[in-house]
């Protein structure tokens, strides 16, 4: 079975509304945010304690304080000016009990730093939580390209348009790492360049999941596989199959 994604911009679900349902429906008070990027996204999110880790975020002190203005609970807003590797290995050394209940990858979206952040969110999440990954379901072999950075990526393809990279191939890989484990449930919305969710199952230990690190096996699959087999590579549901989800297993609170 195959279905092709069909992007447009303003999705009914996009990846603010799916965060923000998730914070609500599990009444959740941490949210980290890993690729903070211009900030839009991370300062329209509504919950109590928010942590923006991201080298290089592109918002200014004066964003901030609009921010703050228009919700004050900003105030509160802790931002790391670290790469995600050097954040989580401080919360390890200094906070290694701290739990976010819901997480959101968005980083360099390469594979390998994906699937290393994927790992890493495991070892820090609240196990009644859930992890969001952005463009998860490139539509193109371009907005696939695989590089370093979202401007390497627009010189090789000569456009200024959306870029996606090869973090599909990080959700395609968990799922692989899951079929042994069954410990997480896992699916890829439809929407906004696609959305990976991820939720432990009762069964869930983060202890299970230190081992697992990227392979070149992964690495190198071409974006053919992605285009032919989407709905089983990343298990591809509909727009808004995560409120079927929420409701289905009627969730409790964090």
């Amino acid at each position: 079975m195959r279905i092709k994604g069909i992007f447009v911009r303003n999705q009914p679900m996009n990846r603010q509304k799916a965060i923000q349902l998730l914070i609500d429906r599990l009444h959740a008070r941490y949210y980290l945010e890993i690729g903070v990027f211009d900030g839009r996204c991370f300062m329209e999110i509504r919950a109590p304690y928010k942590v923006a880790v991201d080298p290089d975020m592109k918002f200014t002190f004066r964003y901030k304080l609009h921010a703050i203005r228009k919700r004050v609970e900003n105030l509160r807003n802790q931002y790391k000016h670290l790469t995600s590797d050097a954040y989580f290995a401080s919360l390890q050394s200094s906070s290694p009990g701290r739990l976010f209940d819901v997480i959101f990858i968005d980083g360099l979206h390469t594979y390998s730093q994906t699937f290393i952040d994927i790992i890493h969110a495991l070892q820090f999440l609240n196990p009644k939580g859930a992890i969001v990954l952005h463009d998860i379901n490139p539509d193109t072999e371009a907005l696939a390209l695989p590089a370093s950075s979202r401007s390497a990526a627009m010189q090789a393809v000569g456009k200024s348009g959306g870029w996606c990279g090869d973090s599909w191939k990080a959700f395609h890989h968990l799922i692989a790492c899951n079929r042994s484990l069954n410990q997480l449930d896992m699916f890829t919305q439809n929407s906004d360049f696609g959305l990976g969710v991820i939720f432990p199952k009762e069964e869930f230990n983060r202890n299970d999941w230190k081992g697992f690190s990227p392979e070149s096996h992964y690495e190198n699959l071409p974006y053919e596989v992605l285009d032919r087999y989407r709905a089983d590579v990343i298990k591809l549901v509909e727009p808004d199959f995560i409120n079927q989800y929420l409701n289905s297993k009627q969730l409790k609170s964090v």
